[in-house]
């Protein structure tokens, strides 16, 4: 669980804002808390920045996903590009720093299952040998497990979303260390509700070319006929310092789930709208990452 993974967050100090407050009908249970190493307040503001700089460049390689040609790993190789509906596919990220390139294998028949191969250090369209690392240990019994995307993550580090039926089905994070060949689970997550179709999982913010911040919502509530809301989003910083991941905010609904997000400066700046209200109450928050960065 989370709990165990991040340092724990202390309760949120907003300035002007959401927590403890009654939002129309909605009484605050769903309060916001600002991990302690942040040091800072999250801070209600009057509107957004007029203009926001753009995030640089990540230092390490992002993922590429392709098919999986000619049968299933060892004996397929990976295509350029990732066709409609492949027989097998690869989110694969590329040789850097001595490190060998490396691929999240899904493969659909006879069963759907994920795996992690090495590629040949020669011709890197071609497996080398298979990883060991395992997502849990009663894997082999689930029904199905497959890999629904992939992040690329400071220090040859992937988070992975995936998909799984143990029976019942579910959706978690997970990251796997390459260096260490292990992975770890962040426990479940939901889809952000706010976008619709097709279901996103997890966002990603360029902070510095060597730390990325990951978004991911947990909870839901219905507020009708196919309208859901998510309870929670946690927002976790990977970087050099930070290499298990530091959950900079764990962001309740009571202010509001974030719209629009950016980096000027040390100061991150959120857009959030809590949908629960008629009209929907919107907050522009600013939290400064100068201590955690």
């Amino acid at each position: 669980m989370l709990a165990g993974l991040f340092a724990g967050c202390g309760p949120a100090h907003s300035n002007d804002g959401g927590n403890g407050m009654i939002f129309g009908l909605f009484k605050s249970k769903f309060t916001t808390s600002i991990g302690p190493q942040v040091g800072a307040s999250l801070v209600r503001e009057a509107a957004w920045p007029a203009s926001m700089p753009a995030p640089p460049a990540a230092s390490y390689p992002p993922i590429r996903n392709v098919s999986i040609d000619g049968g299933l790993p060892p004996a397929g190789t990976l295509a350029a590009t990732r066709t409609e509906h492949p027989a097998a596919e690869a989110f694969v990220i590329d040789a850097a720093a001595g490190q060998p390139a490396l691929a999240v294998v899904n493969t659909y028949d006879p069963e759907r299952r994920t795996q992690l191969w090495q590629l040949d250090a020669r011709d890197a369209r071609r497996f080398d040998k298979q990883r060991s690392a395992t997502f849990d240990a009663a894997q082999a019994k689930w029904l199905m497990y497959s890999a629904e995307s992939v992040l690329a993550l400071p220090g040859r580090q992937l988070l992975i979303q995936l998909k799984y039926h143990k029976p019942q089905a579910a959706d978690g994070l997970f990251v796997y260390d390459a260096e260490a060949n292990r992975i770890r689970s962040f426990g479940n997550v939901e889809p952000d509700w706010s976008r619709g179709l097709p279901f996103r999982f997890v966002d990603s913010l360029q902070l510095r070319p060597d730390a990325v911040l990951v978004r991911y919502q947990t909870d839901k509530e219905r507020l009708g006929p196919q309208r859901y809301v998510n309870h929670f989003e946690h927002l976790v910083l990977f970087s050099p310092r930070h290499r298990d991941g530091l959950e900079l905010v764990k962001l309740g609904l009571d202010d509001g789930s974030v719209r629009r997000w950016g980096l000027s400066g040390s100061k991150l700046w959120l857009q959030t709208v809590d949908e629960r209200a008629s009209p929907p109450r919107e907050f522009v928050w600013s939290l400064d990452l100068a201590r955690a960065l």
